[in-house]
């Protein structure tokens, strides 16, 4: 408990439900003993009501959260007259264990006086109460780390201040859905960009700490309304369709790329949304950013590419994207188009039009995931004419995936395929030139391809675009079937175009800036480091990568020691403790402290490997760092 600074007033930090659910039996009981009993008052007096204030609209002892309080008092005053509540149903629970148990009402009273245990603590405000819950309950039932960070804002504050915030944090859950609340902290934390990397699900507390709460003047209440902004950014990036979103565009764009399931866009989407908030960015430039996004995400879907890596590249894009724009000089939607398609990992690249060519020919696209083949066939049912949502239609039941070519061919198929059916069959049988939606699966199973075509639900006259431009056709063999591969590859091109980029960023520039990442993958032998910039983008001057890594050792060492005290309690051998490596020259001592850190002279490649490794043990990562280099010229 937190005491307020009212003697008769404590705020419950955990335990609210338990306290809760045993005062609602404490109402069964005292209404199932009746006015007439000697312990209806007592009970009633001793643990539900103020009997000093008993007329008062407040008697009630318990007071939950607002919006949950007038049900509890509806119940505590009503009883079974009380409205269909959560409580309501607690309250009803209990009646029938009254009069349906084997105890009497007088031995449950007994029981819950006896042998229920209460522990109770107060803390004062200048105790740290969180903390002290977290040590307590570290065996108990987890708390949701949006949970730790409610009790983190709340805690501290007193009277209208604390009631203020707790205001704008029920809005907030409202806005984002409450089992939504630790997700969108976690996106909303990488979207800050204090790291390049996501927030991990088990840090997102301990983060939100470490980056928002212990900041110098951090005000709760300020907070809440920051938070509240992107609350309102998470709802809209989402769930699109339960959200008034005024630019139908955006809707339809936020809708499609909802079904390609991407979690790790939320964190860029809140920071492209909040410029375009702010007016830094227009309504269509967003569009585009969301077209260049859908065409980058769904390409990659559709050649079968996997989502490795991706988290770490939306946590970064942002920050990628702005360093372009401003060495390139162009807009921030150029930059986009020009990171994903240039700057990024060739495994990270923009899928060319050649790649999709390529994995109709050669992808089984029926043995990949329902949602995944849904969305492709519902974004190229739509490549041109009136959106159908076949994707929907699909999840709900009411389409599955059809074989047009049967996966058992009989001999009817065997002829209309021609002498080289085995062959045909096998090749072509889960290309997604052969795969199409029905509602009529069952119906159609292998029957030969004109009466699948000509049948009551047939291709001729099913709704779906795609089924019926497989109905013009008499037949159904190979040359239909790539016919049909070039349609497909046609309404991709369409529907996901690739961008073109007029600008090229040259490969001859003496002076050029990359990430620690790019450099390391292109080997940074023949080069020369002049400047670096790390997490607050100041730029530094440097002589050399030894003169990098010794300046990075400095910068992570002033941010947090902790992690070289970690580091040297590890197998991690760039860092020791002082005792370990007094004879050895290569190890330079940190400050006053009893850690060293390895100095030895070593190629550019393996000290930029050093540079990754004290990284991680620091939680930061190669792509945070902004290195300029210039080529050195070999006589």
């Amino acid at each position: 408990m937190n005491a307020t600074g009212d003697t008769s007033t404590v705020d419950v930090i955990d335990g609210q439900q338990r306290l809760t659910t045993v005062s609602l039996f404490l109402i069964a009981i005292r209404d199932f003993l009746g006015s007439s009993d000697v312990d209806y008052q007592r009970v009633n007096e001793m643990f539900l009501i103020d009997r000093f204030d008993r007329d008062s609209v407040a008697k009630n002892r318990l007071h939950p959260v607002p919006g949950d309080e007038e049900q509890y008092v509806d119940v505590l005053v009503n009883g079974m007259s009380a409205a269909d509540t959560i409580f309501k149903s607690t309250y009803a629970y209990f009646w029938n264990v009254l009069q349906q148990g084997d105890l009497t009402v007088h031995e449950w009273l007994s029981l819950l006086e006896q042998r229920l245990q209460v522990m109770n603590i107060v803390v004062d405000q200048y105790d740290d109460a969180q903390l002290i819950f977290e040590s307590l309950n570290s065996t108990g039932m987890n708390l949701t780390e949006s949970d730790k960070i409610r009790n983190f804002l709340l805690m501290g504050l007193k009277g209208d201040q604390q009631a203020a915030a707790f205001q704008l944090w029920q809005q907030n859950e409202r806005l984002v859905g409450s089992e939504e609340l630790s997700r969108f902290y976690r996106q909303y934390l990488t979207s800050l960009a204090r790291s390049s990397k996501p927030i991990k699900e088990n840090e997102i507390y301990s983060d939100y700490r470490r980056y928002v709460g212990l900041t110098k003047d951090f005000d709760q209440i300020a907070q809440l309304k920051k938070e509240q902004a992107a609350a309102k950014l998470f709802a809209e990036i989402t769930a699109p369709a339960n959200v008034d979103i005024k630019d139908q565009r955006v809707k339809s764009l936020l809708i499609r790329l909802g079904h390609l399931n991407n979690d790790i866009l939320v964190p860029y989407l809140l920071q492209v949304f909040a410029k375009t908030r702010d007016g830094v960015l227009s309504a269509d430039q967003l569009v585009e950013v969301l077209r260049v996004l859908l065409a980058y995400l769904a390409r990659r879907l559709f050649i079968g590419v996997p989502t490795t890596g991706l988290n770490l590249l939306f946590a970064a894009l942002d920050r990628q994207v702005e360093h372009y724009v401003d060495q390139a000089k162009v807009d921030y939607v150029e930059g986009l188009k020009l990171v994903l398609t240039q700057v990024v990992k060739e495994n990270k690249r923009f899928p060319t039009d050649q790649s999709l060519k390529d994995a109709l020919v050669e992808k089984d696209y029926y043995h990949m995931s329902s949602r995944s083949l849904w969305f492709i066939l519902d974004e190229l049912n739509n490549a041109s004419g009136e959106e159908q949502d076949l994707f929907d239609a699909a999840q709900s039941g009411k389409y599955s995936i059809e074989h047009i070519m049967p996966r058992v061919v009989n001999s009817s198929w065997q002829k209309a395929l021609g002498t080289d059916w085995r062959l045909v069959h096998n090749v072509w049988l889960n290309r997604l030139a052969n795969l199409t939606l029905t509602g009529f699966n069952g119906q159609m199973s292998n029957r030969p391809y004109i009466e699948k075509r000509d049948m009551a639900d047939g291709y001729r006259k099913s709704g779906i675009k795609l089924n019926q431009w497989v109905a013009q056709f008499d037949k159904w063999d190979e040359a239909t079937l790539q016919e049909r591969q070039a349609d497909l590859l046609t309404r991709a091109l369409t529907v996901w175009p690739r961008p073109n980029v007029s600008t090229q960023l040259a490969t001859d520039d003496p002076n050029s800036w990359d990430t620690l990442d790019m450099i390391l993958e292109a080997n940074p032998t023949g080069t020369k480091p002049v400047a670096f910039s790390f997490v607050d983008d100041q730029v530094v001057q440097i002589k050399s990568w030894t003169d990098l890594y010794n300046q990075l050792i400095d910068l992570l060492w002033d941010a947090d020691p902790s992690n070289f005290f970690a580091m040297a309690n590890s197998d991690e051998s760039l860092v020791k403790h002082v005792n370990e490596v007094e004879a050895d020259q290569r190890y330079r001592q940190l400050g006053d402290s009893d850690v060293a850190v390895y100095a030895g002279g070593d190629s550019a490649w393996s000290r930029v490997q050093h540079i990754k490794r004290l990284l991680a043990g620091s939680d930061h990562d190669l792509s945070e760092v902004n290195v300029k280099t210039r080529k050195v010229k070999h006589s």
